[in-house]
């Protein structure tokens, strides 16, 4: 096993509202409190509910003062390439142009519905314009309080194994049913 308690990953998290109400307190933000609670990791947390505030989160993210956060962890309503940011979408593509080169060794989650149930190339294009060294997410839509106890897992062990192959070998092997049930991929 590898261990990686000297370099620990934090998280930048960008996080959309899950329902009409403007003034809801649903919220992953609970699971970025236990893991810096149990686990030391810390965050960085920005509620964008337009595209406009989004779009500004990931320009953000790229800035000097956050470098020691590399895990962008995108928390929205999605479908099929893309996330929904109100009665608004944004493609993977969308992303990529904002975030061109900027994501050297970057992990990016999207804990969305269904955005990487899209084309291998769609994936890559991302991976090969960002920069980023590894992309994770849904291929279905996926309830909310599976999807979430299933990222408190996914963003420790992201914590616990250093090499990207470790990473998915533990969390085949340790959350198969989970990965199976949520349609979960990784790819590097």
């Amino acid at each position: 096993m590898e261990n990686t308690e000297n370099k620990i990953r934090h998280i930048y998290c960008i996080e959309g509202n899950w329902n009409k109400h403007p003034h809801s307190n649903q919220s992953i933000k609970p699971i970025l409190d236990l893991l810096f609670t149990f686990s030391k990791i810390k965050y960085i947390y920005k509620k964008c509910i337009t595209k406009r505030d989004f779009i500004k989160g990931l320009q953000s993210f790229t800035q000097k003062r956050y470098s020691n956060y590399t895990v962008l962890y995108i928390a929205y309503h999605g479908r099929k390439n893309r996330i929904c940011i109100g009665n608004e979408y944004i493609t993977l593509k969308e992303i990529a142009d904002v975030l061109e080169g900027k994501l050297n060794g970057i992990i990016v989650h999207f804990g969305s519905c269904s955005t990487l149930n899209t084309t291998e190339k769609n994936i890559t294009d991302f991976i090969n314009r960002t920069g980023c060294a590894l992309i994770s997410g849904y291929k279905k839509d996926v309830p909310y309080i599976d999807s979430s106890a299933f990222e408190l897992l996914y963003f420790n062990v992201l914590n616990t194994y250093k090499t990207y192959t470790s990473i998915k070998k533990n969390i085949v092997s340790k959350y198969p049913t989970l990965v199976d049930i949520l349609r979960f991929t990784f790819l590097y």
